[in-house]
């Protein structure tokens, strides 16, 4: 795909083999990039992510290196059948480029084709750009968790749920 500013990069499938090159780029992101997110992003947590059983996973590349990932995850319990979190990380220097937009909608139609019923996420209430991204893909606001993160400001934030059935 072509970014905003124009830069080619590549979307696909994780493979395997890609491993060191996500934990590379988890390694690099900034303070801001992370802010949000839900750390440690260390190899026994992208271990899990990785499980291709029952997670979907996209990778953006700009040439070898690994820039953006957007996952898809299952519980693989019977009660949450179709059932699955949404999770997605961009590199801070290709953030507000189109991006996040368009893995968000490659991985929710991957998520239709294996048979996804509904997915959900969290999203921290200061978060706007992150939330842009979630409606224009459809999710919808469904409630809001109060005081449920604890930021690097040492203060507490809300935690706004969204969903979307496929």
């Amino acid at each position: 795909m072509t970014l905003k500013d124009g830069r080619r990069v590549s979307v696909r499938s994780y493979e395997a083999d890609d491993f060191e090159k996500l934990l590379s780029m988890f390694a690099c992101l900034s303070v801001e990039a992370l802010r949000y997110g839900m750390p440690p992003y260390d190899r026994p947590r992208l271990e899990r992510w990785t499980n291709m059983e029952r997670n979907l996973l996209l990778l953006a590349l700009d040439g070898d290196r690994v820039i953006g990932v957007v996952t898809v995850w299952s519980s693989g319990l019977p009660r949450e059948r179709g059932i699955g979190g949404f999770a997605t990380y961009i590199h801070q220097d290709y953030q507000n480029k189109g991006l996040g937009s368009e893995m968000t909608r490659l991985i929710l139609d991957q998520a239709r084709r294996k048979e996804f019923h509904r997915i959900s996420l969290q999203v921290v209430a200061e978060n706007a750009a992150a939330i842009r991204v979630y409606e224009k893909a459809g999710f919808k606001h469904e409630g809001t968790m109060k005081d449920t993160y604890f930021g690097d400001d040492k203060k507490y934030h809300d935690n706004l749920i969204r969903g979307t059935i496929l």
